[in-house]
């Protein structure tokens, strides 16, 4: 999700860029390379009637935690899709304006450009441009209008991009019910504190991006719709019971700190996430970064000196090597999938989100590292082998008192956003390491989309076993 520059590019990939960009304008960029469908749950989600708050058992057992208002975070999402984006003849001209215009700034660009510094950066830039000038001066912005108010049901965003949904935990909390684990604690959320939540929100993020998110999510009470967060992130979508929903996330966190602080483990399941949230900025579904927060939080407690963080998302964490970049207290490893060396362009560095997922950023403190995985990797093939020589020994020689988990399960063979291999019984695997290494773990959900088929439920059962 990190913006790009870009260096030699040859015409050919321009080309590829331009089609593709002629789509990206207008919003069709994501179904076509996507083709994500619209997920839908086949059978009725029970909820548990365990209504228990903070009574945790004094084994070594994992235990579960889920916010109700995780669920109803963006809630409407799964209705019925009930639009269309047609190619009318209008949006038939905006696209062949931006293609025309686009082209002629690109190869424009490009000569000057080589003249000037030598390279074709300057090319590619002006054909970007090009692209936008061309589709909103062929009547990009009216087709834009039309199709915002046959939407506008739905708020402007297409439900198809959406991969964080209240089905992800539903299926999660009706499986280990099937199962008859009775160890899933609902919080009771309108007799709950979170004043500590919001306090350590506000140290992380600061106030001000605090009282945006609240802002956006408390004027979308009387529309009741869904939103993006930003125009920019498709996927970054805000509604009614957001704001709430992630600060309850946040304290569930912090709970998790909590039992992990008193030898016991909390797995806390929460929506939304958060491993992409920067200091300033909402991104890849996440608002607030409930995991760099329960680390600050963490180092507050009494006994804690320093904190480890481990990502095992199949997506760099940007938001937490952001939020703890200038902590020497906090050492963060992200194990994800490898999405920059094999693609001919290169991350860019943003002063809002600085960091990127290459091996070489290890921040400015040298307290973050990032352990890049093959597409196609599995357990026995190279995963094993970067887990347990690379990010574990990273992990334990800042001697920390308490490790955080951000824990996606996206790594997972059957989960359309990453390709890597994992198998469910992988996290039990993964789940030993950390057990054997460290005495103190506090867990908290990340991403994970294969669910329809029950491989997240499987997953996130597999790891917290591995503390039974």
């Amino acid at each position: 999700m990190a913006s790009l520059y870009v260096g030699k590019v040859s015409t050919t990939m321009w080309f590829v860029l331009l089609f593709y960009s002629s789509f990206a304008v207008h919003g069709s960029f994501g179904l076509n390379i996507m083709n994500i469908r619209t997920r839908k749950v086949s059978k009725m989600i029970h909820f548990s009637s365990n209504n228990k708050l903070m009574s945790y058992s004094v084994s070594a057992k994992a235990q579960y935690q889920y916010s109700p208002a995780s669920i109803r975070h963006l809630e409407k999402v799964e209705s019925k899709r009930t639009y269309d984006r047609p190619w009318t003849g209008a949006k038939i001209r905006a696209t062949a304006g931006a293609f025309g215009v686009g082209s002629i700034s690109f190869i424009v660009g490009s000569y000057v450009s080589n003249i000037l510094i030598g390279d074709d950066k300057m090319g590619l830039i002006l054909g970007v441009v090009g692209i936008a000038g061309g589709w909103y001066l062929s009547g990009g912005r009216q087709v834009m209008e039309n199709e915002e108010k046959s939407i506008s049901k739905t708020g402007g965003y297409d439900s198809m991009l959406v991969a964080d949904r209240p089905s992800r935990l539903k299926v999660i909390l009706n499986d280990f019910e099937e199962r008859g684990i009775n160890s899933v604690i609902k919080s009771k959320d309108g007799d709950r504190d979170i004043t500590e939540a919001v306090k350590y929100i506000k140290k992380v993020h600061g106030s001000t991006y605090f009282e945006v998110v609240k802002k956006k999510s408390k004027e979308l009470e009387a529309e009741d719709r869904i939103v993006r967060f930003n125009q920019f992130y498709a996927r970054t979508l805000i509604d009614k019971n957001s704001f709430h929903a992630a600060i309850h996330a946040v304290q569930d966190w912090l709970d998790s700190v909590d039992v992990a602080l008193q030898g016991q483990l909390l797995f806390s399941l929460t929506r939304p996430p958060g491993h992409h949230a920067c200091k300033e900025k909402a991104m890849g579904g996440c608002l607030f970064n409930g995991a760099a927060i329960a680390a600050v939080y963490a180092l507050d407690q009494i006994g804690v000196n320093n904190v480890a963080i481990l990502d095992i998302d199949a997506h760099h964490g940007n938001g937490i090597a952001h939020c703890v970049q200038d902590e020497e207290r906090i050492r963060y490893c992200s194990i994800h999938e490898d999405t920059v060396s094999s693609k001919w362009v290169e991350q860019k560095v943003l002063e809002d989100d600085p960091r990127s997922s290459d091996s070489y950023d290890r921040g400015p403190l040298m307290n973050i590292l990032n352990v890049n995985i093959k597409p196609g990797t599995g357990w026995t093939n190279g995963y094993e082998e970067a887990f347990t020589c690379q990010a574990i020994p990273f992990l334990l020689d800042g001697d920390p008192d308490i490790l955080i988990v951000a824990a996606g399960f996206d790594a997972l063979q059957t989960d359309w956003s990453s390709k890597l291999q994992l198998q469910p019984c992988d996290y039990r695997r993964i789940g030993g390491e950390l057990r054997s290494n460290f005495n103190k773990v506090a867990i908290g959900l990340e991403g994970g989309y294969s669910y329809e088929n029950h491989a997240l439920s499987e997953a996130v059962f597999e790891f917290g076993s591995s503390w039974d």
